[in-house]
């Protein structure tokens, strides 16, 4: 049974990248777009991303950039940046309205949006470690063409940098997320945008005030007005970072608890999550109990199921890996 969920999670992925055809709008079709970018702490990837965001091939946009705390050494940091790149498209604002009933995040895009958005026709978000390509905004919007669209999203991709066990661990665990997040429509608030229109009609901005996070909600607001989240299979980022197996650990406690507080099929994600563990780990349990019961027929029963389900879990992961290469060599970034 866990196969056949993954062989559908894989099909549905592979469907979605072969039947899209990357589109960028035209320079009469951009709508004005807000850009929020939220910064707290020395992300080692700010000064890569942050000139990136700001030399984007789109003809009207702005950035907002939100620092949590005035004394945070990245409020300098981005000053100097912005200064660097002599663009006039940026402001840079510290943290003042904070909601006790919300995360810092929600907190920073309410304050930009109530502020400064109703001059604009979308709200595009991103991560301080996302590193956008030229023609990232372009690609982003151009599926609002279709008006039912309320929010497209991206997703993002691990390339780790060496082959420690957090990078290796958080790869594997990535890959089929990402999968569940396409098929169960579960946005992605590290490249995100919505409409503005819609975000008010939808009263997204009275949920995130009493939210954890931006993304994975969207999906149950936006649907209950009968609009839908669009995946772009283009704007796949990728990530570069480290990270230590203690840290992973929490960081995939928090993945999970978003989808069971914010997702309504948060049930189907957590089942498939305890397949995933219980299968190989039932598995090994026999492989040992044969040995133990000196029954070879449990043994090799086992070993054989437990090395057929490794084979077809690793030849999904490289076609996976396969097709995510490609979108990253159409954009000429580099994949080593």
């Amino acid at each position: 049974m866990l196969l056949c969920f993954h062989f559908i999670f894989v099909w549905n992925f592979c469907r979605v990248i072969k039947g899209h055809q990357p589109k960028q709008l035209q320079d009469s079709e951009c709508p004005k777009t807000i850009i929020c970018l939220n910064l707290r702490g020395m992300d080692p990837f700010l000064a890569i991303a942050l000139p990136k965001l700001l030399d984007q091939d789109y003809p009207n946009y702005d950035v907002f950039i939100v620092v949590d705390h005035p004394d945070d050494p990245v409020y300098k940091f981005a000053q100097d940046l912005v200064l660097a790149s002599g663009k006039t498209n940026v402001k840079i604002e510290v943290l003042t309205n904070r909601n006790p009933t919300c995360s810092l995040v929600n907190s920073a895009l309410l304050q930009t949006i109530q502020n400064h958005g109703n001059e604009y026709e979308v709200v595009a978000m991103i991560d301080a470690d996302a590193v956008p390509h030229k023609t990232w905004l372009r690609e982003l919007l151009a599926p609002f063409r279709d008006k039912s669209v309320g929010t497209v999203t991206g997703q993002r991709w691990y390339f780790p940098p060496r082959a420690s066990l957090g990078d290796l661990v958080r790869y594997i665990w990535n890959i089929p997320a990402v999968l569940q997040m396409v098929f169960f429509k579960i946005p992605w608030g590290g490249s995100l945008a919505i409409r503005m229109d819609v975000f008010k009609e939808c009263k997204v901005a009275d949920y995130y005030e009493k939210a954890l996070v931006q993304d994975v909600p969207l999906f149950d607001i936006l649907k209950k007005s009968g609009y839908s989240v669009q995946f772009a299979p283009s704007i796949l980022m990728m990530n570069r970072e480290s990270i230590t197996l203690s840290s992973l650990v929490p960081w995939i406690q928090r993945q999970l608890l978003w989808a069971i507080l914010y997702h309504s099929c948060w049930w189907k994600i957590v089942i498939h999550g305890i397949l995933v563990t219980v299968v190989p780990v039932g598995l090994l349990s026999l492989m040992v109990n044969g040995i133990m019961l000196h029954n070879i027929r449990i043994y090799l029963s086992a070993s054989v199921c437990l090395l057929t389900y490794g084979l077809i879990t690793l030849s999904q992961l490289l076609l996976l890996e396969n097709q995510a290469r490609k979108i990253v060599k159409r954009r000429g970034e580099c994949v080593g």
